[in-house]
């Protein structure tokens, strides 16, 4: 179990620290049975159709809290950094890095989803259970963004060859507030490694 501990502790400062601290519906119309007419919606009764759609995926055992409404740029960095947390979780859960981050990285990321799914692999590591993350402060500055991550371990399983552990035992007993950095190249967010920035 001490092993256990120790590995995914090592884990999760690959995951958290893989890079340097320099990184940084309308509303439906009810149509009148009538013949009389009927003025058009004025702008203040129209509400954009949100285009950050909640990403959660029971049956991968990701959830997201309180997903915002959000659109333009802003919607794009924080669908960028959910789809991040999306596959990570995979990459967790089966030990292999998940092809998503193809579309989605840059720099160490890869790289660093590599060590992690031989690391967990290597152990035989099983993490499954729920994953709770919540995604906010994004903030974009030209072709640099970033945005904010919460991530909530505490309905997580863990286990390996010498079997199950806590979240506590296997290092992730906090909440983990983490940066997740990103530049705008070709026309896309792409993704640096996230960077730990304490509890939340």
């Amino acid at each position: 179990m001490k092993r256990v501990g120790t590995v995914v502790a090592v884990l999760a400062a690959l995951v958290l620290t893989g890079c340097t601290s320099q990184a940084q519906e309308p509303p439906g119309l009810t149509a009148s049975p009538t013949s009389v007419a009927t003025s058009a919606p004025t702008p203040s009764e129209t509400v954009p159709a949100s285009q950050t759609p909640d990403p959660s995926d029971p049956e991968l055992g990701i959830v997201f809290e309180d997903v915002p409404d959000l659109t333009g740029d802003e919607a794009d960095v924080w669908n960028t950094a959910a789809t991040y947390r999306v596959e990570y979780w995979r990459t967790m859960t089966t030990n292999t890095v998940s092809p998503g981050f193809g579309a989605i990285a840059f720099g160490d990321t890869l790289e660093v989803m590599e060590n992690i799914a031989a690391t967990n692999a290597g152990i035989s590591a099983q993490i499954g259970g729920t994953f709770r993350t919540r995604v906010f402060d994004v903030t974009i500055t030209g072709d640099e963004a970033s945005a904010m991550a919460c991530d909530m371990y505490a309905d997580v399983t863990f286990a390996s060859v010498e079997g199950p552990a806590t979240p506590q035992e296997a290092g992730f007993g906090e909440n983990r507030l983490l940066r997740l950095p990103m530049k705008r190249i070709d026309d896309r967010w792409l993704i640096g490694p996230s960077t730990r920035e304490g509890t939340c």
